[in-house]
């Protein structure tokens, strides 16, 4: 009976380990990143999707310099806009592979950014 209980051991340890060694490499895991070229138009309209807002401001140049923006809560006359949103929305820019995605931090939603090439922010 002992010999078999260590047979069934030995067994169920080596078909484990080889399911286990079929997929050697991780995972890639979300990096921040940065736009290779500028496109604010991708970028606008991902964040208006993932806060469900009509207007957003945006640099000419959001996410080549930093791979987060932050979304203030005043309006060009720098009036304080509390309709909208209580608090600025901060975004991420990530990278999968070579897929770009925008994250918004509160939430943690996140958008696959189409169009556009990125790349790791080695920063």
């Amino acid at each position: 009976m002992k010999m078999y209980f260590l047979l069934i051991v030995v067994f169920s340890a080596f078909f484990l380990n080889g399911c286990i060694s079929q997929n050697p490499d991780p995972t890639p895991k979300l990096q921040h990143a940065l736009l290779s070229k500028p496109n604010k138009t991708a970028v606008s309209k991902a964040i208006k999707t993932l806060v469900h807002i009509q207007e957003t401001q945006l640099a000419d140049n959001v996410f080549t310099t930093s791979s987060t923006v932050t979304l203030s809560n005043v309006d060009g006359n720098n009036i304080i806009d509390t309709q909208s949103r209580n608090t600025p929305d901060q975004f991420e820019l990530m990278i999968k592979g070579k897929q770009c995605y925008i994250r918004h931090l509160d939430s943690k939603a996140t958008i696959e950014l189409k169009d556009v090439e990125c790349r790791i922010n080695e920063l």
